[in-house]
């Protein structure tokens, strides 16, 4: 059970988090001048992470068709939200910070999938996915977590 719960709210998390990531990437590729290629590249790659994970989440046979198609209207929704940032969302949602605890918060569920599924017997591969997930999730939390340093000058 836990298996199932922890891969479904792995595959929503990361699939909201990437549908964030469209919208943010987009706005910079269109909106800012300087490294205009660069941000248009990040647009590109992130659209085309984006376009399977539509593909895995429309292909899940074991979640209900509605919950699906919910699911794909919710990541629209937010790549629309992320890429015009209305006034009415909080000013913190889009900056850097928040972004890395969300992705801490989901490699520590993609951990805890791989963790399980490893627990139960499963071949190597969902432990290495585990330790990929705990280092991305570490990293990503010490980025969050990391307060400015004072200079002296």
């Amino acid at each position: 059970m836990i298996l199932q719960v922890s891969l479904g709210v792995g595959i929503v998390t990361l699939y909201l988090g990437i549908a964030g990531a469209v919208g943010i990437f987009s706005r910079q590729a269109i909106s800012e001048v300087p490294g205009a290629r660069d941000r248009m590249l990040a647009a590109a790659y992130s659209i085309a992470l984006f376009l399977p994970a539509t593909a895995l989440v429309l292909a899940k046979a074991d979640w209900p068709t509605t919950f699906r198609f919910l699911l794909l209207a919710i990541a629209s929704a937010a790549v629309w939200l992320a890429y015009t940032q209305p006034s009415w969302i909080p000013k913190l949602i889009w900056r850097r910070k928040f972004t890395h605890r969300y992705m801490a918060g989901a490699m520590a569920v993609a951990a805890l999938w791989g963790i399980s599924q490893a627990l139960a017997g499963s071949v190597a591969a969902p432990l290495l996915i585990s330790i990929s997930a705990i280092a991305a999730a570490a990293a990503s939390s010490g980025t969050a977590l990391k307060t400015p340093s004072i200079d002296a000058s």
